[in-house]
């Protein structure tokens, strides 16, 4: 949940375009042009560009069939994004509130036996891995409906030239010192980041036997308790009620995955705060995230004390 608020407050809402032809043009040809340009037509539906850049990453034809050429894919738009992005501190205000700190104290409670094996062999304390969560996804009650291959789609789709010549259009009525310059560089960062999060959801969706296209999670692809992108599944998901299955969902898991991307990175109670600040930055890169998280798990670790006196 909260990657979900980190980037819709960088990437705004989807604005529809008219489907016709559109060759894209050069920078200074875009700063002239009178109108926005419009998606290409395609038997990817708009998906062209990704679909090039998956193929170069090794994504086999018939997966990029099943999942872009299918009628429950919707049709690619247009993605707006700011260069220079700022999450605003008050969306993680709520947090403060005491119902926030009693779900984490009851999510402890209620897997008790499992936090403690966790401290036990990880080092990590159960309060940052109950924060974590708790800010996520309200400890599951909120892991997101979207379709994650269309989100993560979107998100790796923003360096396409089409979608940086409309971006550039309308950034420069906002802010005439905007260059293309700056957009195409904010446009190759969101492509970085996000496009090797597709092969990887396909690789999950195929050890598991489930239809890409019914996975679901939070508008930034992220999914489960702990809202772990593909990536981050693939190397911290852990099998923590040891069934034989990692899910997210499971209470568990969430847990053990959860403390083991902490652990690979270092994290424990006994390194300076500024190291525990820095890992968590890996995790969410926000301050005001850190600033919660810590924040949070010291409320129940005071709680927690005063409740033991």
């Amino acid at each position: 949940m909260q990657r979900t608020r980190q980037l819709i407050a960088v990437i705004t809402l989807v604005v529809s375009g008219l489907i016709t032809q559109y060759h894209a043009a050069a920078a200074p040809a875009a700063k002239k042009a009178n109108k926005s340009p419009t998606l290409q037509r395609s038997s990817y539906r708009g998906w062209d560009y990704i679909v090039s850049r998956l193929r170069e990453n090794g994504v086999s034809d018939n997966e990029l069939r099943a999942v872009y050429g299918s009628q429950r894919m919707p049709e690619r738009t247009f993605v707006p994004f700011s260069v220079k992005p700022r999450e605003p501190a008050s969306i993680y205000e709520s947090f403060k509130r005491p119902e926030h700190r009693m779900r984490a104290i009851s999510f402890i409670e209620r897997n008790r036996n499992t936090f403690d094996t966790v401290e036990k062999k990880l080092k990590i304390p159960k309060e940052v891995v109950a924060s974590i969560i708790v800010i996520e996804s309200q400890a599951g009650r909120n892991t997101g409906n979207h379709m994650i291959v269309y989100r993560l789609s979107r998100l790796a789709t923003t360096n396409a030239p089409d979608n940086l010549q409309w971006n550039y259009i309308e950034q420069k009525k906002k802010d005439r010192k905007i260059t293309f310059s700056d957009v195409r560089r904010r446009g190759r960062y969101l492509e970085r980041t996000f496009l090797p999060e597709i092969p990887a959801l396909l690789a999950i969706a195929k050890k598991n036997g489930v239809d890409p296209l019914s996975m679901k999670g939070s508008s930034a692809g992220a999914f489960g308790l702990p809202q772990f992108l593909p990536s981050a599944f693939i190397r911290f998901g852990y099998d923590g009620n040891k069934d034989g299955i990692v899910a997210l969902h499971n209470e568990d898991d969430a847990i053990w995955s959860t403390a083991n991307y902490l652990a690979h990175f270092g994290f424990s109670d006994k390194i300076p705060r500024q190291e525990k600040r820095s890992i968590i930055w890996r995790y969410n890169k926000s301050k005001s995230y850190i600033d919660t998280v810590l924040g949070l798990s010291e409320a129940i670790e005071a709680t927690a004390f005063q409740e033991s006196e």
